[in-house]
C-alpha cells in the first residue's frame, strides 16, 4: 500500500488552490456557486464511472504507487479525488481565461515574432 497517487493528487490540488486564491478565479471568487459546480462535476463524472465499470468498461489498475483502497468494487479511493481534481482546475482555468478575456487591449502585452514585448 502507498500513498505517493494519492499524495500527489492531493499536492496538485493544494498548488492549484494557490492559484485559485492569488487570483481569486473561482473558488475564492464565489465560494457557495464553486462548491456547487464542482459537487455537480464529481457527481456527474462518479455516475459516469460506476456506469462505465458496470458495462466492464472500466477496472481498476494495479499500481504500487496506489493505497490499494477501493469505495466500490473496482473504484479506487484516489479516483474521487482526481475527479475533484478535473472538476477543480477546469473550472479554475475557465476562470484564468475568463480573466485574460475580460482585460482590455491596454492591459494586454503585446506579441512580436514569438516574443512578449512591454
Amino acid at each position: 500500500m502507498s500513498l505517493l497517487y494519492l499524495l500527489s493528487i492531493l499536492g496538485s490540488t493544494f498548488c492549484m488552490g494557490l492559484v485559485d486564491h492569488r487570483w481569486r478565479l473561482f473558488l475564492f471568487a464565489r465560494p457557495r456557486r464553486a462548491l456547487v459546480v464542482v459537487a455537480v462535476g464529481v457527481g456527474y463524472f462518479l455516475v459516469w464511472d460506476l456506469v462505465a465499470i458496470a458495462l466492464e468498461i472500466y477496472r481498476r489498475g494495479e499500481s504500487a504507487a496506489m493505497t490499494g483502497i477501493e469505495v466500490a468494487p473496482e473504484l479506487p479511493l484516489e479516483e474521487l479525488f482526481f475527479i475533484t481534481f478535473l472538476c477543480y482546475v477546469t473550472m479554475v482555468l475557465h476562470g484564468l481565461f475568463g480573466m485574460l478575456l475580460r482585460r482590455s487591449p491596454a492591459e494586454r502585452p503585446e506579441v512580436q515574432h514569438g516574443k512578449v514585448a512591454r
